[in-house]
């Protein structure tokens, strides 16, 4: 009973946090992940995120922080894959941190280029380098929490390329000959014998005709 009172609180609690989204930047190189991360205001590494704009979707705000912080451009899941919660420094206090609740979508990224925000000093890394740097500067459970994004990243990821039906490449057409067999006598059209010198036929005395005027 207790434990199912606890979970009950902490789901209470979560529905009071402040709500932001996470575009959890990826690419495949050379059959691993690898994901973009970018630095915080306090220096730590963490996903692109924010809060959601009033004028977006979620996924469109995810859009937006991937290209605000790590000058990420490419395609968004449509939907999350997951969440996680972080703590936030509260607005104008250095010391004082707030628990936010993080909603995760997988941001496969296509073009990168100098983000607007300046310090952000996105970088890649390999999943198992990314939850080493993500647990800098984290408690344990909110470290735990985002190893755990990363796992699951790489699982939807390895599940959608096993998903993904195989193309069909067409066999190579035959090899084949014009030639049907040996070439038929009858069908031969060259000449079949020897050329030989034409000579003028034998003839008697020539006689000599002249064609003119008289006198």
């Amino acid at each position: 009973m207790a434990s199912v009172f606890a979970c009950l609180t902490r789901l209470v609690a979560a529905r009071t946090l402040p709500v932001q989204v996470a575009a959890v930047c990826y690419r495949v190189s050379g059959g691993s992940v690898e994901f973009l991360l970018v630095n915080t205001s306090s220096g730590k590494w963490t996903f692109p995120k924010g809060n959601v704009s009033p004028s977006l979707s979620p996924q469109e705000s995810a859009v937006r922080e991937a290209w605000e912080e790590a000058g990420a451009t490419g395609r968004i899941a449509q939907r999350h894959f997951g969440s996680y919660l972080d703590t936030k420094r509260a607005l104008g206090h250095d010391s004082r941190t707030r628990e936010v609740q993080i909603v995760a979508y997988l941001f496969e990224v296509h073009t990168t280029e100098k983000p607007p925000e300046s310090g952000r000093n996105p970088s890649w890394f390999p999943s198992h380098e990314a939850k080493k740097q993500l647990a800098e500067g984290r408690s344990r459970q909110y470290a735990a929490q985002i190893a755990d994004v990363i796992d699951s990243a790489v699982r939807h990821l390895a599940a959608e390329r096993t998903a993904r039906p195989t193309p069909i490449v067409p066999a190579a057409p035959a090899t084949f000959s014009i030639t049907m067999g040996w070439p038929r006598i009858g069908r031969i059209c060259s000449a079949r014998k020897r050329a030989s010198v034409s000579v003028a036929p034998p003839a008697g005395n020539g006689t000599i005709m002249l064609i003119g005027r008289e006198g």
